[in-house]
């Protein structure tokens, strides 16, 4: 997705203390002072020509306020550079549940869609279709090895790996790398199929010189435990509860002019989810509050668990494969397997001296030159939890960030 905004800005760093205490300051209750993108259609630009643009002026007439626009791109380290340094005060559209911010009630869903042309035939309508191993398939990459999108990671968990990346972040250069690529690569048959994000595909689709087909995929995907639809709201810093309950508001009684705008940028939209007390949306995965008594949440983990799957997946992912399954080397073990009772029981010194010096004779390197002993630490625990089943496959959360959201 240009965005899985869910799958983006979690990756994301914390701005310093001193930047954050910035937006403490008092502000005019006439300015909303949007976070935006300029060079992001069909999101927004800086022409205020996408629908956050137009959402935002619905919001800011219905309080009596301007849009005052803070202009940053969708870039590695946006939140700490725009919402969180204190420099503006809402983003218009956020995964609902993204630790970070606070977000309100949603006022849209959409999910991902296959899109490929019309008049070759194709009737593409599940991730277990055969056809697709013999399809060239375009998917977007988010530009962090570790984090990729839903559908790239339940295309690697049925052995699809052999797929086209296209760049999902707009760029004022022409030359560069534009979200619409994608989708005009599906036009012009530089690629059989693609799989995008709605609200890109919806948009970008109609602007198309041949009939594209798009086939929504479902919520979530079995196989790889990967979420596919994801409601949409908006997103404030934690303690702006007055913001965010003024927003609530705004969302209840200009819901049919929003929704009027997401239609007139051809914004596919499911049915919305209600949310039920006592638990959040994450990324589309109901996610239940901790307690006693309470069902584990199967992707919430310590921050050394945190921080071993991200090495993972700067550094594993390769050779042993997304979320450690389906190694993709024929001599890469499945390190579950490895660490299984069932398995080889691999121990962890065994398996952290292994990790720093590395298998000459199995083609595996040291990685001691790029991982100290406490990163392969948080390593073994990050493969051990997946090992022992309690943590599923996907992007998980930090405990640390789940207590700052309370």
């Amino acid at each position: 997705m240009n965005r899985t905004r869910a799958k983006l800005a979690a990756a994301l760093l914390l701005a310093a203390p001193a930047v954050v205490l910035m937006a403490g300051a008092p502000r005019p209750l006439t300015d909303l002072r949007v976070c935006a993108d300029p060079f992001d259609l069909p999101f927004s630009n800086d022409q205020e020509q996408g629908f956050e643009n137009k959402i935002a002026h619905v919001v800011a007439q219905d309080l009596n306020a301007r849009v005052v626009n803070y202009w940053w791109p969708s870039r590695r380290g946006v939140l700490r550079n725009s919402i969180l340094g204190g420099f503006c005060d809402v983003m218009i559209q956020a995964p609902v549940g993204l630790d970070p911010v606070a977000t309100t009630k949603p006022y849209y869903r959409s999910t991902y869609y296959f899109v490929y042309r019309a008049n070759h035939g194709l009737q593409v309508r599940s991730l277990d279709d055969t056809i697709l191993k013999h399809l060239k398939i375009g998917v977007n990459i988010i530009g962090y090895d570790y984090t990729n999108t839903p559908p790239a990671h339940a295309l690697g968990a049925r052995g699809i790996v052999g797929l086209v990346g296209f760049g999902n972040f707009l760029n004022p250069d022409p030359k560069a790398d534009h979200p619409d690529d994608i989708i005009r690569a599906v036009a012009s048959d530089s690629i059989d199929l693609a799989i995008v994000w709605g609200p890109l595909a919806g948009y970008w689709v109609k602007r198309q010189p041949v009939p594209l087909t798009m086939a929504a995929l479902p919520d979530s995907d079995a196989v790889s435990g990967m979420p596919f639809a994801f409601s949409m709201a908006m997103g404030v810093r934690h303690r702006d509860k007055e913001l965010k309950a003024r927003l609530d508001s705004v969302i209840d009684r200009r819901r049919g002019e929003i929704t009027a705008i997401l239609q007139e940028y051809s914004v596919p939209m499911l049915e919305l989810r209600p949310t039920t007390t006592g638990s959040s949306q994450r990324g589309g995965q109901a996610v239940a509050a901790p307690g006693a008594g309470s069902p584990r949440d199967s992707l919430l983990v310590s921050d050394s668990i945190y921080q071993g799957w991200k090495w993972f997946h700067v550094y594993c992912f390769r050779c042993h494969g997304e979320d450690a399954m389906h190694p993709v080397l024929p001599n890469a073990p499945d390190l579950r397997w490895v660490l299984s009772k069932d398995g080889k029981a691999y121990p962890r010194d065994s398996f952290e001296y292994t990790a720093l010096n590395g298998r000459a004779d199995k083609g595996m390197p040291a990685w001691k030159v790029l991982l100290d002993t406490a990163a392969v630490k948080e390593l073994y625990q990050y493969v051990k939890a997946r090992s022992d089943g309690w943590l599923k496959p996907g992007r998980p959360h930090r405990e640390s960030d789940l207590k700052k959201s309370q």
